[in-house]
């Protein structure tokens, strides 16, 4: 009798433990959208055999550089890549039995604004430029605008979502270069339901990033302590350097 009881209470642990399981798998793949079917992007981070779709997602939320996934179906290859379609696409390939999956938390921007803006030989590096899509992080010359860049110390920079959202995490693409790395450091990540919150400071911590980064080449994915409703994220520098930004992503729940 006592074997008896001892099955029945291993079967369902095992169906709890296969139920809850599936749970994770399938919500984690929701948070994924077909974007093109019997198409793929040609440029990948890694590539990964013997995979569901479920899967493949699963690899990509894991990886902070990841916004989108190749996946064939007929044969189980899942490629990672950085792009988020209608912000940073690519030409797609016609390749019949691919299709691409993106990551569909993120949450466009529609407007940036800054303390003050460094000015080069092409113009002001603007807060713009770090809504632009662009991830490039490369210096490349003087004259050529592709990052957000305070002009003062002790700066700051905001933006504007397209619509209200819960914030789980922000991914950030620093100036790449070792000699100010430095410089990504002391953020302060506050999200608001205002702009007239954000200008004044008023809102709830999102996180704090002490930096900085131990590679500058490589983005910066700074989750929520909690997840926080906002409209707008404005990030406080509180260090006496510029501030850079060449790409600020923000994620919802």
């Amino acid at each position: 009798m006592h074997w008896f009881k001892d099955k029945k209470w291993i079967w369902i642990l095992e169906c709890v433990t296969i139920f809850v399981f599936k749970t994770v798998l399938t919500s984690k793949f929701t948070q994924f959208t077909l974007s093109s079917s019997n198409a793929r992007y040609s440029d990948n981070l890694v590539q990964h055999l013997n995979t569901s779709i479920i899967q493949c997602a699963r690899l990509c939320n894991g990886a902070d550089e990841c916004t989108s996934v190749n996946h064939n179906a007929d044969t189980g290859v899942c490629e990672l890549t950085t792009y988020v379609p209608g912000v940073v696409t690519p030409p797609t390939v016609a390749e019949s039995n691919w299709n691409i999956y993106y990551d569909d938390r993120f949450v466009p921007a529609v407007d940036a604004w800054q303390s003050s803006s460094y000015v080069v030989q092409n113009g002001p590096l603007a807060a713009s430029f770090a809504i632009d899509g662009k991830r490039d992080n490369i210096i490349k010359g003087t004259d050529e605008k592709y990052c957000a860049h305070t002009k003062s110390s002790y700066s700051y920079w905001g933006m504007e979502f397209r619509r209200l959202a819960e914030v789980s995490h922000v991914i950030i693409f620093f100036r790449n270069e070792s000699t100010v790395k430095n410089r990504n450091s002391n953020l302060q990540l506050l999200i608001s339901p205002t702009r007239q919150d954000s200008d004044n400071n008023i809102g709830t911590d999102c996180a704090y990033y002490v930096g900085p980064p131990a590679s500058p080449s490589l983005p910066v994915k700074i989750p929520c302590a909690q997840h926080v409703t906002g409209k707008f994220l404005k990030i406080i520098h509180n260090q006496d350097t510029p501030l850079t930004l060449c790409e600020v992503e923000v994620y919802s729940v």
